[in-house]
């Protein structure tokens, strides 16, 4: 069976510094503190719905920061402690995608960066790394623009089932946050077994990717009944021009989830279970790369 997504014509991205501090000139602070090329574009947007800044007392604020979470346990308290908002928002043009939403966190980044202050990711709800890279000239989904993660369940002691059963249980549900502000609808796996959530959230990066130039083009888009997902797919999710494993493609079958949200199944033919299909049919890296550097040089997307 096929799917039917819609891509917006218009998609918005937003960012919150989260300080103590006065904020004082933003317009001053992002021209001193982003790079030449990025500055510039950044000054034909600023003021306009592309780029819009705004600045609340945190009692009056719109953003509630009260959930937000992040690597980095610290900066997540301070981000939700903060008294003031600084908002860094943009209202785009698919056209615009994906230099209009680096353009915006870049922007956030800076001001967060004068104020040691600490920048928040409204989509998926995760203070943002003090030393990402924001370049016009290259754009890496994996740079935390997915925002899904893994639970920590066998960690924590929640999950007992014995490691070695395949499908011993379901405790993983992972769902992305963050494609919406690039038109798309956002990936979700449910009913995965502990031993293969890291297989299931490469299976939903890889499946992003293969979806990510789908954003561009507004209007609706008609899947086929099963999605072919390569090597290059997920080389290429972490800005990496080398495959990362040597066999054919990946088949998955995506099913309509919820509104605006998709779910990814093994596909029609595959005999067994969900967990077995992760088990038995995938690459062995799909079950060991948790992360990887992206080369030096990558294409724009």
């Amino acid at each position: 069976m096929r799917v039917t997504i819609t891509v917006p014509e218009e998609t918005t991205a937003g960012f919150v510094v989260a300080t103590d501090r006065e904020p004082g000139d933003l317009a001053a602070t992002i021209r001193q503190r982003l790079p030449a090329p990025l500055a510039a574009a950044v000054a034909g947007r600023l003021g306009t719905p592309r780029l819009a800044l705004t600045c609340h007392p945190a009692g009056d604020s719109p953003w509630n920061m009260s959930e937000v979470t992040g690597a980095d346990e610290d900066d997540a308290e301070r981000a939700r402690q903060a008294t003031r908002h600084i908002g860094v928002m943009s209202v785009l043009p698919v056209g615009a995608l994906p230099s209009g939403p680096h353009l915006t966190r870049a922007t956030a980044r800076a001001i967060a960066d004068s104020l040691c202050a600490v920048s928040v990711d409204l989509a998926t709800g995760r203070t943002l790394s003090p030393d990402g890279l924001d370049r016009l000239d290259d754009f890496v989904l994996g740079d935390d623009w997915l925002g899904v993660v893994l639970p920590p369940y066998r960690n924590s002691g929640r999950c007992t089932a014995d490691e070695d059963d395949i499908d011993g249980c379901a405790c993983v549900t992972l769902k992305t946050r963050g494609l919406c502000r690039f038109g798309l609808p956002e990936l979700e796996m449910a009913d995965v077994a502990c031993p293969h959530d890291l297989a299931a959230l490469n299976i939903i990066r890889t499946t992003a990717q293969r979806l990510l130039p789908l954003g561009r083009h507004p209007g609706e888009h008609t899947l086929p009944g099963e999605l072919m997902l390569t090597s290059t797919d997920f080389s290429a999710f972490w800005g990496n021009r080398h495959p990362l494993w040597d066999d054919g493609p990946i088949a998955v079958r995506l099913t309509e989830a919820g509104p605006r949200r998709l779910g990814i199944r093994p596909p029609a033919g595959f005999p067994g279970t969900l967990n077995e299909w992760l088990w038995d049919d995938l690459p062995p890296v799909l079950h060991e790369l948790l992360t990887c550097e992206a080369d030096s040089s990558v294409p724009p997307d």
